[in-house]
């Protein structure tokens, strides 16, 4: 029968996915859907999973070091799907697939493309950008077929958009480029809170994100240092990992007593960790969205992502979102000094206004040119 397709390599990374694929399957009821699900760690299948009629979730296991043979990798990954696919009796020709990734899960809708002629979509996102097309020369023959056959090519990011118009076989496609943002939560929609900087009287600057190189952290504990020694009426607070991998990133052998660290938390603690917060400072080295900007800047907090990363772009009301080169410590403290003490007012009725591209129900309709024909 016809069905949905999504082929997810990164379903078990994050809820954004499944979000969007559970709501997708309410709007469309008559359809069922498929989600397959590539995992190089066996301890990852399952996660994620939705428990619904018209939802069938399909993991494959494939051993991690086959991601250096990236044709044979995606043929064996192939094969498996094919196989669900019969067994599920799905009707190919009929059905419409969409890949969450350029390159890994992009080469296998093509297969199916060629195999069945399913119509189908695709995602760029910073890891097709910042590896697949700056080092894979032996894959180029695929992105450029990717690119023609596909019905639309989705961009989560403005900046990811831009970086799409100057790649050759991306831009000889632009007219099928199409802007799709993560969708927002809805509870931190439902809470929502409005902007008083200066009313938070214990000053506190933020980090919320996995402790790993990329995410930069180093540079702001420095910067936050650096600052602190010049006015030190401030708080930063790290959240999303242990006080062993801080220590190790950061170098340092002891924590300040202006610093504190914790693991990840749930969402209840984290909302009113940004309510508490006068700034969100994730300088990451690459960003493909980064929902923590929008949670942040949901609560009242203002964010403070790398230039041309992420969400750079997305908002014309430069006093709720700052852009700062991750590689400029200086610039970084600079920016923190002037926004502490930054005078910001906004009702939580204007930021829902400012933040209704990002609301779940209107990122879904977005899908609409897709999917709209089979509604």
């Amino acid at each position: 029968m016809k069905s949905y397709i999504y082929i997810c390599n990164n379903f078990t990374g994050n809820k954004v996915h499944s979000e969007v694929i559970l709501k997708l399957s309410r709007k469309y009821s008559n359809i069922n859907h498929y989600i397959f699900v590539p995992c190089s760690n066996r301890g990852l299948i399952g996660r994620n999973n939705i428990s619904k009629n018209n939802i069938i979730v399909e993991y494959f296991y494939v051993n991690k070091y086959m991601k250096f043979f990236p044709i044979i990798k995606s043929l064996i990954i192939i094969f498996m799907i094919i196989s669900k696919i019969k067994f599920y009796k799905i009707d190919m020709k009929e059905s419409k697939a969409l890949s969450y990734t350029f390159g890994s899960d992009g080469v296998l809708c093509l297969y199916l493309y060629f195999i069945f002629g399913t119509v189908f979509s695709t995602f760029v996102r910073t890891t097709d950008v910042s590896i697949f097309f700056k080092y894979g020369y032996h894959l180029r023959l695929f992105f450029r077929l990717i690119a023609s056959k596909s019905k639309y090519i989705y961009f989560p990011s403005l900046v990811l958009m831009k970086n799409g118009e100057k790649t050759l076989f991306l831009e000889k496609n632009s007219n099928k480029f199409k802007f799709i943002p993560n969708p927002i939560n809805d509870y931190w929609v439902d809470n929502i809170y409005y902007f008083d900087n200066l009313s938070i009287n214990n000053k506190k600057i933020l980090f919320v994100g996995s402790f790993d190189l990329n995410k930069n952290i180093m540079a702001v504990f420095n910067s936050c240092s650096a600052l602190y020694n010049l006015r030190g009426d401030f708080q930063l607070e790290f959240i999303g990992g242990s006080v062993t991998d801080f220590k190790k990133i950061c170098q340092i052998n002891s924590i300040p007593d202006w610093v504190s660290v914790l693991d990840k938390i749930p969402k209840e603690e984290l909302l009113l960790k940004y309510r508490s917060s006068n700034i969100l400072l994730v300088p990451s080295f690459l960003e493909t969205f980064g929902m923590v900007y929008i949670e942040a800047i949901s609560q009242g907090c203002i964010a403070i992502c790398s230039k041309n990363q992420g969400i750079d772009g997305l908002f014309s009301n430069e006093n709720i979102l700052y852009t700062v080169d991750p590689c400029d410590c200086i610039s970084i403290s600079e920016a923190l000094n002037n926004l502490l003490d930054k005078d910001i007012k906004i009702s939580d009725f204007e930021l829902k206004k400012l933040l209704l591209p990002f609301i779940s129900e209107n990122v879904i309709n977005d899908y609409s040119s897709f999917y709209c024909e089979d509604s």
